[in-house]
């Protein structure tokens, strides 16, 4: 009777338990301790006065949470030239927070044409998709939109994590999730 009741112990500990992505083993209640990613190239951007920087398109990734917004964060005066130093934050449902600070140049009206030898040309932004099978054509075309996302209790990115919703919860449990442009990005499983 007694190694009975060891073996349950050892199946029930064993059905609280999450695979991770990197296939290690956490428990189902382990504290979200890690900050999401920025998604960022570029720290620092030029417009003229009275022209504000549209940060719109930059986003962060939680392991856990998926697909998050950023925010803008300290004090930038488009109507007076100047350089400012706010910062991109982006946090998560477990409050982690990242921070990335960036210089933000506004410079007099003409000066930006003047002075362009100077002045290094910033990497273009990710537009909205112009793919004709968008889901959400404001969004970059390899982005999966957060309304895609928050449909699913758990997601899975990539050929390796569709192997890993498949082994774990079974074929007919995980379905695909595509990018803003239709092509594979992971699976997810509902609730």
């Amino acid at each position: 009777m007694r190694k009975l009741l060891s073996f349950g112990a050892v199946l029930f500990l064993a059905g609280c338990a999450v695979i991770n992505q990197d296939s290690s083993i956490l428990p189902v209640n382990t504290p979200d301790t890690m900050p999401p990613y920025i998604n960022m190239k570029q720290y620092e951007f030029y417009t003229e006065v009275n022209h504000p920087i549209d940060f719109s398109n930059i986003g962060g990734y939680d392991d856990v949470d998926g697909l998050l917004p950023t925010r803008l964060r300290g004090y930038v005066d488009y109507t007076k030239p100047g350089e400012y130093y706010p910062s991109i934050v982006c946090t998560d449902l477990s409050n982690n927070e990242s921070e990335v600070i960036i210089t933000i140049h506004v410079m007099e009206s003409g000066a930006l044409e003047s002075d362009q030898e100077n002045v290094p040309e910033p990497e273009p932004t990710p537009s909205g998709c112009d793919v004709s099978v968008a889901v959400d054509p404001s969004l970059p075309c390899s982005s999966v939109p957060v309304d895609v996302i928050s449909q699913y209790e758990t997601v899975f990115e990539g050929e390796e994590g569709k192997a890993l919703c498949k082994e774990q919860y079974g074929e007919e449990a995980c379905e695909v999730i595509l990018r803003n442009d239709g092509s594979f990005w992971g699976v997810g499983r509902r609730s």
